[in-house]
C-alpha cells in the first residue's frame, strides 16, 4: 500500500517507540507484506524462521522483535510488541476512508427539523428523519438512513447503507461498515395461539465512543429498557446483537456470533468467531469464548472456555485427545472380549454343581 503521508525510517521509529538498528534515513512510501516487500516499504517479522527472508527483501525496514547479528540493511525496528507496532505504522501512513465533501448532496433528504453540526459531510441520497442530531465533522456516506431522534456524535464515520433506528444513539468517533442496522426490532412475539402477537419494542441502542461495527451486523433495539455497548467495543461483520443485550468496554467479537435477548458481555472480553450465546447469560469480566462455542450458562470473570455448551477450554481439550483415541480402545475392548469368550466357552456355569444337594 503506497501512501501521501512520508517519513523516513528513524522518524517513523521515534514516532512509534521502536529502537531503529540501521540506516534511518530511507524515506518510506508504504507498507506491505512479507511476500510483496519492495523498495521504501516497511514489513513485519513475527516468527524466527521469517527473519532471515525479510532481511534479505528490498524493504526499507523490518518490524520486529528478533535480531539476528550486525544490520546492514533493511533497517529493523526492534520492538517487543510486533503487530501493534506494525500496526502503529499504518495508521501514520493510512490516506484515510473515503471522504465525501463537506456540506450537503443535492440528492441527499433532511428534515428541517433535524440538527447537523459544523463540517459534516453528507453524500448521495442519505436520508435524515426529525429531531436527528448529527455531530461535527460525522461523515455520512451514500444511502445512509437516520430515523426519527436518533443522535450521532462527532467524528463518526457512517459507511453506504448504514440504518440507524429511532432514537437510537451513536458515541463519538464510531465506525459503522456498511448495511449494519442499529436499531432494528427485536425478535418478540407471543405463542400459543393461532397466531402470534407481536410485542412491540419500546427501548433503543446505545453505542459507546470509539466503536466499530462490522458490515451487515445487526443491533436490535431493547423491549422495554435498552440495549447498550459500551466504549471501545469493536465488532466484526455478520454478528447479532438482540434486544436489550448489555455490552462493557473494550470488547472484541469476531464474525457471525449471535446473542440472544438479554445477554451480558462484561469489560475486556474477547470473543472468537461464529458464538452462540443463550437468552440472558453473563460472560464475567477478562473472558475469552473459543471459536463455534455454544454458550448456555453464565460464565465466571476470567474464564477461558470452548466447546458446546462452553466449558473450559482445557477439559474440552482434553476431552478431544480422548476422541482421537477412541477407536484404538473400541478395538482393545473388542480384542478383550474375544479372548474372554476364548477362556470362558459358552454355555459354561459358573455355579458350584458339586456341592451338597441340601433340597
Amino acid at each position: 500500500m503506497n501512501t501521501t503521508a512520508t517519513y523516513t525510517v528513524a522518524e517513523l521509529a521515534q514516532l512509534v517507540g521502536a529502537t531503529l538498528h540501521g540506516d534511518g534515513s530511507q524515506r518510506v512510501t508504504g507498507v506491505a507484506s512479507l511476500d510483496s516487500a519492495r523498495p521504501g516499504s516497511v514489513i513485519f517479522a513475527e516468527r524466527e524462521r521469517d527473519v532471515p527472508r525479510a532481511l534479505s527483501s528490498s524493504a526499507a525496514a523490518v518490524v520486529t522483535s528478533l535480531i539476528p547479528g550486525p544490520v546492514t540493511s533493511p533497517a529493523i525496528l526492534e520492538t517487543t510488541q510486533v503487530r501493534r507496532t506494525f500496526a502503529q505504522i499504518c495508521q501514520l501512513l493510512f490516506p484515510g476512508f473515503p471522504m465525501e465533501p463537506v456540506g450537503i448532496h443535492p440528492t441527499a433528504v433532511i428534515d428541517p427539523g433535524a440538527h447537523i453540526g459544523a463540517g459534516v459531510a453528507i453524500g448521495p441520497r442519505v436520508v435524515i428523519h426529525a429531531g436527528v442530531s448529527v455531530g461535527a465533522r460525522t461523515v455520512l456516506r451514500a444511502g445512509v438512513v437516520l430515523d426519527e431522534g436518533a443522535v450521532i456524535g462527532e467524528d463518526c464515520y457512517l459507511f453506504p447503507g448504514v440504518v440507524v433506528g429511532r432514537d437510537c444513539r451513536i458515541g463519538h468517533r464510531c465506525v459503522i461498515h456498511p448495511n449494519a442496522v442499529i436499531g432494528g426490532d427485536g425478535f418478540g412475539f407471543t405463542d400459543g395461539f393461532d397466531a402470534a402477537l407481536k410485542q412491540p419494542q419500546f427501548g433503543k441502542v446505545v453505542v459507546g465512543d470509539d466503536c466499530e461495527i462490522g458490515a451487515c451486523t445487526t443491533i436490535d433495539r431493547g423491549t422495554l429498557d435498552d440495549t447498550v455497548l459500551g466504549d471501545d467495543v469493536k465488532l466484526d461483520n455478520l454478528i447479532m446483537i438482540g434486544h436489550n443485550c448489555q455490552l462493557g468496554n473494550h470488547i472484541r467479537m469476531a464474525a457471525q456470533c449471535g446473542l440472544a435477548g438479554g445477554v451480558i458481555i462484561e469489560d475486556y472480553c474477547v470473543i472468537a468467531g461464529q458464538v452462540g450465546f443463550q437468552n440472558r447469560v453473563r460472560v464475567g469480566r477478562g473472558s475469552l469464548v473459543g471459536g463455534q462455542a455454544g454458550v448456555t450458562r453464565d460464565v465466571a470473570p476470567g474464564s477461558q472456555v470452548w466447546g458446546l455448551p462452553a466449558r473450559n477450554h482445557r477439559d474440552v481439550l482434553k476431552e478431544l485427545v480422548l476422541l482421537q483415541r477412541l477407536p484404538d480402545i473400541v478395538q482393545r475392548l473388542e480384542s478383550a472380549e474375544q479372548l474372554l469368550r476364548q477362556l470362558v466357552p459358552t454355555g459354561t456355569s459358573h455355579d458350584d454343581e458339586s456341592g451338597p444337594d441340601l433340597a
